[in-house]
């Protein structure tokens, strides 16, 4: 006979580590007060994932697990759930070549990164880059706006292929009439036939041996992700569904975060929990179950959950972005529900240590997952001890501080 919910309870207390509440401040002490509480074992691609895209808390705990790896020296890359040829821009910034942080964060056109605490996670990396002869570098692995690779290819094309300068122009302002389809997935059969022909017709005309290395290499990542963008938005592939999509981008982004591992890497990479956790979730083949696929035990995930509090996403009720949108309180089918039964407010969970004691223990069915926007479905079926690695899990949250709060 299973044990009551009480026993999950008390293993759960037992296992979790209490974290010091300086994991959300920038004290320079912090890298100390952690050294002895958080460990992640081997690994060559570590994701960090996070509950919401809105939440500031998630942002300033990632902010200083990297600057504890960083101190282990378990890191050489970032990887964001943003587009690649954008994350670029946002490279040369952190070298000191110019930009405005701000510009180039929008230009990822997500707004979850369009905030003050991922800006204080970039500009921690700069910090860190100074004393470092190897820098850090940020790379993207998402594959979801065709700007700045068309951009890229535009560049190219004004100084060595001018023939296609004006179907580049052409293509680009049809990207932006046809905005709200390309950002819903949406294309119609009709205009992706149209975008699809101009764009071969531009991409046949390449030569990327002729230029010297590093355009060369600018102009094939460039294409290679503009082909990845056609994919997961080509109608006659996903009949615009979004589970489809999902499966189509997951395993793209998977392929993406492979493409950067080298014998020499300690690869983060930040992304919702739902693409980082090991397992199918309710909407897709997640980018994590690849990654786990191919790498096995060199491939470690952390969830991050919260009980708790607020987040920040667009709410169509009040027709704009907010950061008092309600984190519901989880009922007693919910991990969250026992999470904050440990009366611990910030803890950290190795789920192996966990397992192997819930043999015949009642376990909740249940854990939140907030997707891009506002939601009133926020908790799903699952199992965060079999999705994760690690929990690290932060009682009351915030809404992170967006550029675009009124």
């Amino acid at each position: 006979m299973a044990q009551s919910a009480d026993n999950f309870t008390e293993i759960i207390k037992a296992n979790a580590m209490i974290i010091d509440p300086k994991i959300l401040s920038q004290d320079d002490d912090v890298v100390t007060k952690l050294e002895k509480s958080i460990h992640f074992g081997d690994y060559k691609v570590l994701a960090m994932g996070e509950q919401s895209h809105g939440t500031s808390e998630f942002f300033k705990t990632r902010t200083n697990l990297i600057r504890l790896l960083v101190a282990r020296k378990q890191l050489t890359k970032i990887g964001l759930e943003a587009p690649m040829p954008e994350v670029d821009l946002l490279n040369k910034f952190v070298a000191g070549e110019g930009g405005n942080l701000k510009d180039i964060l929008k230009s990822f056109r997500l707004y979850s990164y369009e905030c003050s605490e991922f800006m204080d996670l970039v500009e921690a990396v700069k910090t860190i880059n100074v004393n470092r002869r190897d820098k850090i570098i940020f790379f993207g692995f998402d594959v979801q706006s065709p700007f700045q690779s068309l951009q890229n290819m535009l560049d190219y094309s004004a100084k060595n292929n001018p023939a296609t300068v004006d179907s580049l122009q052409k293509l680009i302002n049809n990207y932006k009439l046809l905005n709200n389809e390309m950002y819903a997935h949406t294309f119609s059969e009709e205009d992706f036939n149209e975008l699809n022909t101009l764009s071969e017709q531009i991409m046949t005309t390449y030569d990327p041996q002729s230029a010297s290395s590093e355009k060369s290499d600018l102009l094939k990542k460039s294409i290679n992700n503009y082909r990845q963008f056609l994919l997961i938005n080509n109608p006659y592939v996903t009949k615009n569904d979004m589970l489809i999509q999902s499966v189509i981008r997951d395993s793209l982004m998977a392929v993406n975060v492979l493409s950067e591992i080298t014998d020499a890497d300690k690869i983060i990479i930040l992304a919702h929990n739902a693409h980082i956790q090991k397992t199918v979730n309710v909407y897709s083949k997640s980018m994590g179950y690849y990654l786990s696929n191919t790498l096995g035990k060199h491939y470690k995930c952390l969830g991050s959950t919260t009980s708790t509090g607020f987040y920040t996403a667009y709410n169509p009720a009040v027709g704009k972005i907010t950061d008092m949108n309600k984190i519901q309180t989880g009922d007693q089918d919910t991990f969250e529900f026992f999470f904050s039964r440990t009366e611990k407010p910030i803890f950290f969970l190795n789920t192996s240590q966990v397992v192997q004691q819930l043999k015949n223990v009642t376990t909740p069915t249940k854990y939140r997952l907030l997707v891009y926007g506002y939601t009133e479905q926020q908790f799903v079926p699952g199992n965060v001890l079999a999705d994760y690695d690690f929990v690290l899990h932060i009682d009351r949250t915030t809404g992170n501080k967006s550029f675009y709060l009124k």
